[in-house]
């Protein structure tokens, strides 16, 4: 019993997510140092695509590998904007502001400065959250661990009762019951 309650909880942990989380967190940093970059590029006289080549260079995300390359090989600046679009914070606004830069020669620098900000500021929100749940997962380890314990350690003489009393299927079906509660109670905890 203890071996399939062990099973069940370690199913519903989802082993994993925390490094996605963290993917996630390290992508809104490297969109801030890229507009960052792309800012003091622009103030400083570089071209649009140049500073926008630049200030990717210095990243190993893929989608900006993918916007040093069109901005190397010469592409349009649609394309490049295109590309920008599908960066996961701010990639959309990134991209009109590319475009309206290369239509109208409007001043893009600020705008990426605010982009900046705004993709700092979610990170710092995405760490703010991933703090609090954290500290949300210590008492979804102790409702959750509570039964475990109780069925650990009072297992053996529970079941032996219930064999003597109501026979093997009784002991399978009160063993599967508890392993099914305790899995409800540590999924319940987690949300």
């Amino acid at each position: 019993m203890f071996v399939t309650t062990a099973v069940a909880l370690a199913v519903l942990s989802i082993p994993g997510w925390d490094r996605l989380r963290r993917r996630r967190t390290k992508h809104h940093l490297d969109e801030q140092q890229f507009y960052a970059a792309v800012h003091v590029g622009m103030r400083g006289g570089s071209s649009v695509r140049r500073a926008l080549a630049d200030a990717a260079a210095d990243h190993d995300a893929p989608q900006l590998v993918l916007v040093r390359r069109a901005a190397c090989s010469g592409a349009p600046i649609s394309e490049i904007a295109a590309v920008l679009r599908a960066l996961p914070g701010s990639g959309r606004q990134a991209a009109v502001a590319l475009r309206v830069a290369a239509r109208s020669g409007g001043k893009a620098a600020d705008v990426f400065l605010r982009l900046a900000d705004r993709a700092g500021n979610d990170a710092e929100l995405e760490r703010q959250r991933r703090a609090l749940t954290t500290q949300s997962r210590r008492p979804r380890r102790i409702v959750g661990g509570l039964p475990l314990a109780w069925l650990a350690f009072g297992g053996v003489g529970r079941l032996r009762t219930l064999i003597e009393h109501g026979g093997l299927a009784a002991a399978i079906l009160g063993g599967a019951m508890e392993t099914i509660g305790i899995a409800l109670v540590w999924r319940l905890a987690s949300t």
